[in-house]
């Protein structure tokens, strides 16, 4: 199975889906999703939300991000393990009915409520999109879904079509069943605080139960009338107007923000990316864009100490490797004083720099055993973990893993994927990054490593 060129920058599905604004409709999308038959037997017996629960919606959000934002490579990933997992989800329900979550009519049914919780954002929001909108953003819609596998019969071919077909799943197949119970009264009043959140009991007990609450009656305001009365579930007065005031007010507030400030990480990485122009790299300026990391007109010991404590932190190394970095750095240090005159233990100033480039003195041949060169194989060693002169995504995806700005880097790391395989050229991370340490190039992921982004 393949998987198109995506969709990209400027496209309606890029712009709206991931916003932070869409986990306000995220729980109304769930209960929809899981109150299909099929879906909800297959959660019910093989997910384990309700014991995981923020791991299980992280996973969810990232998965949704990677097959619209990620690339072709991440995409193909991500749809391989999709199929591995549904066909794996199979088996009878409580009333002995036979569900299978890899069967079309449920795939489709999780995918267009997608597309219907934006259009839900939307309104509530107090910016409906336009008919021409609706159309634009379901016409990518569709195209996202047939690259995971969804048919042209399995999905309507046009807004109009789609909301005869949503009528007639709410009206004919939804149905009360545990799953949703347990997402509108049961679990979700057993989840713990997030992870790394410091909340006493006594403090998150109460605040849970508020936030909870209040995400319940939400949720059922905004449910679709036929399945709310199915559900019996009776709507507090004015709960509607008070869903309402608080999405136009997220909305408002986020107009504010800075565009990248809307979106959740892996969205806004990708818009950032896609969106930020190329730098050119003069190598005199990049001695107070990049190296003084103090910006205090001079480079000292501590501006190099401080990209190896930068990068450190970024890949999470232990002392071993740690040391690697220092090491590899002081020798450029010592390179640079060499250079430029300038005792190891003085300062380097930009004039000193600017002469030690002119005259060629600095930067010099790049060997691997000492200065820059030094540093460029270090890192490329800690990133091309087992030496086979490449380096696949969810190897340094992996790396990355603790990193404050694991989504911009991995984001950035695409620049040397030309063909989009999700696989780099070990020999050629170790140029970029020689080439960007002297001001040769500009390469983002180097800017995020050493910190000055």
């Amino acid at each position: 199975m393949t998987v198109d060129v995506a969709l990209g920058p400027g496209s309606s599905t890029w712009e709206r889906l991931g916003q932070w604004r869409f986990l306000l409709v995220m729980h109304r999308a769930l209960v929809l999703q899981a109150a299909h038959p099929a879906v909800g037997a297959a959660v019910a017996e093989f997910s384990v939300y309700n014991a995981r629960p923020w791991r299980r919606l992280f996973r969810t959000i990232e998965s949704l991000h990677t097959y619209v934002y990620g690339t072709p490579a991440e995409q193909r990933r991500e749809l391989a393990r999709l199929e591995r997992l549904h066909r794996r989800m199979q088996g009878k329900d409580g009333y002995g009915r036979t569900f299978d979550a890899g069967d079309a009519t449920a795939r489709a049914w999780v995918h267009l409520t997608l597309f219907e919780a934006v259009l839900t954002m939307q309104r509530l929001g107090g910016e409906p999109l336009s008919a021409e909108e609706t159309g634009r953003f379901y016409d990518e819609w569709r195209r996202v879904g047939h690259r995971f596998g969804l048919a042209q019969d399995d999905l309507p071919a046009t807004p109009d079509e789609f909301r005869a077909y949503f009528d007639r799943v709410v009206a004919e197949v939804l149905e009360d069943n545990a799953t949703v119970r347990d997402l509108l009264s049961g679990s979700i009043y057993r989840i713990p605080p997030p992870s790394g959140l410091p909340v006493p009991g006594l403090v998150w007990a109460p605040l849970r139960f508020a936030v909870v609450t209040a995400a319940v009656q939400a949720t059922t305001a905004t449910l679709p009338a036929a399945y709310r009365e199915r559900l019996r579930l009776a709507v507090v007065p004015g709960t509607d107007l008070v869903v309402g005031g608080l999405h136009q007010a997220v909305r408002m507030v986020a107009g504010l923000l800075p565009k990248p400030w809307r979106y959740l990480p892996l969205a806004a990485a990708s818009i950032r990316a896609a969106e930020t122009p190329a730098r050119v790299l003069v190598p005199e300026s990049f001695f107070g864009t990049v190296l003084d990391q103090s910006g205090d007109g001079v480079l000292r010991w501590s501006d190099f100490l401080a990209m190896a404590r930068e990068i450190s932190t970024h890949l999470d190394l232990d002392e071993k490797d740690e040391d690697a970095v220092h090491e590899a750095f002081h020798s450029w240090w010592e390179q640079l004083c060499t250079a430029t005159g300038t005792p190891a233990d003085g300062s380097v100033t930009a004039a000193a720099y600017a002469v030690a480039l002119a005259d060629r003195t600095y930067p010099g041949p790049a060997g691997r055993e000492r200065g820059y060169g030094a540093v460029a194989a270090v890192v490329r060693g800690l990133i091309d973990r087992d030496g086979n002169g490449e380096v696949r995504q969810d190897e340094y995806t992996r790396l990355l893993d603790h990193s404050p700005r694991r989504h911009e880097l991995i984001a950035a790391m695409r620049e040397l994927d030309h063909d989009g395989d999700g696989t780099i050229r070990g020999d050629e991370l170790e140029l970029a990054l020689r080439e960007f340490l002297v001001g040769e190039r500009d390469f983002e992921a180097a800017r995020h490593l050493l910190g000055r982004v």
